[in-house]
């Protein structure tokens, strides 16, 4: 597996960052450009539960997977203590990475935050 990693601000205009990203290599791997729409949108999702609509103190450090044909994107937060975090999908959300994502979860360990986001060409 190919991995890539990078660090960006915890403010929702970073995330294009991570959106570039995916799309990039989501394309070197022949995804389709609906799968790589797709793989933005789940980004998106994720996204915006560590980075909360303002944005937040800290950092989010993202790493990205490339095997065969299937990318998995794993986000942690490095916030400041104090910024609760919710981890808990709400339903629209579920049903929006149901639709987009093969897997797609939220959680928290050790009080950061993280995701975990993957999707295959064809799924």
């Amino acid at each position: 597996m190919e991995t890539v990693k990078v660090a960006i601000p915890a403010a929702p205009r970073y995330v294009q960052v991570v959106r570039l990203i995916a799309a990039g290599l989501a394309s070197r791997l022949g995804f389709t450009l609906d799968e790589i729409d797709d793989l933005k949108i789940a980004v998106d999702e994720l996204a915006a539960y560590l980075t909360g609509t303002q944005g937040r103190d800290g950092t989010l450090d993202i790493v990205f997977g490339v095997a065969g044909q299937r990318i998995t994107i794993d986000g942690t937060a490095h916030l400041s203590i104090g910024d609760g975090v919710r981890t808990d999908l709400t339903d629209f959300s579920r049903m929006i990475l149901d639709t987009v994502a093969d897997e797609a979860s939220l959680t928290e360990d050790g009080g950061k935050p993280s995701f975990h986001l993957v999707k295959s060409r064809g799924s």
